[in-house]
């Protein structure tokens, strides 16, 4: 079994041995599923409404572009990262990572009911084409403010931001922020202002939920994967230290004993 996925296993058995952590994995899973079945209501009944498009600067100026596999499967992929990899590598903030995904979603709900505006002229799905119909059931036209596709990757970006993968999201942030503009799914303000609510949703968490943070940490830090191993090096050094004090009481007491039978 490769190291890594043995260093993951190690780190879930040593969180989930502490009380807080499994009350926080729930409590992060029941506010994220909680945030999207709120989303998916809200979405619903504010697609019930007809709103009146309105101008904008940069969308006027540019023609409908179709990029919809970046709107499709790159986002897929995106949020495939955001998931696995704390899973995988960063078993401590997923908690954290879940709690916070599901306070941007609801603020994002609360956003959506306080901007009652429609689609930009030119919405790219007006035609009423969606891709092999692997967004049929899942897109909107009025869930405008703020562009979901450009904050869920930039929080992923700020979550990670002690590892190489945040590099990826950051790209794929901004990535999404050109397709849906592209796309004109989304207002130019949707799209700009999202990064700005992320990071503030990330920071207000994080304030909230930073004593949690450490304690998990701390938690990895005491008993991890490193620790682990170091205290099976100290083991070694310890046996290789008792093995080679027995070699040289045992060859002592063979020389004593060849000592005494050339006497005799």
């Amino acid at each position: 079994m490769p190291n890594i996925i043995k260093e993951s296993i190690h780190h879930w058995k040593v969180l989930l041995k502490d009380r807080a952590y499994v009350v926080s994995l729930l409590l992060g899973f029941a506010v994220l599923i909680g945030a999207y079945l709120i989303n998916h209501f809200t979405s619903v009944v504010n697609d019930a409404y007809v709103y009146v498009s309105v101008g904008d600067f940069i969308l006027d100026k540019i023609p409908t572009y179709n990029m919809e596999f970046f709107f499709t499967w790159v986002m897929y992929g995106l949020m495939a990262i955001c998931f696995f990899y704390p899973v995988l590598f960063k078993p401590e903030i997923v908690p954290f990572g879940l709690k916070t995904f599901g306070l941007l979603i609801l603020l994002r709900c609360g956003f959506i009911n306080l901007t009652n505006i429609g689609p930009p002229e030119g919405f790219y799905y007006d035609g009423g084409i969606v891709g092999g119909s692997t967004l049929s059931d899942l897109l909107f036209r009025n869930d405008l403010f703020f562009s979901g596709h450009t904050s869920y990757p930039f929080l992923g970006y700020l979550l990670f931001k002690e590892s190489r993968i945040r590099w990826v999201l950051l790209a794929g942030s901004i990535l999404m922020a050109i397709t849906v503009l592209a796309m004109h799914v989304h207002y130019s303000i949707d799209v700009f202002a999202a990064f700005f609510i992320t990071y503030g949703t990330y920071k207000m968490s994080d304030t909230i939920f930073n004593k949690l943070n450490l304690r998990f940490q701390n938690q990895l830090n005491l008993y991890g994967w490193k620790a682990f191993q170091e205290k099976i090096k100290i083991l070694k050094t310890e046996r290789e230290k008792k093995k080679v004090v027995f070699e040289k009481v045992e060859n002592e007491i063979v020389e004593e004993n060849l000592n005494k039978n050339l006497k005799n």
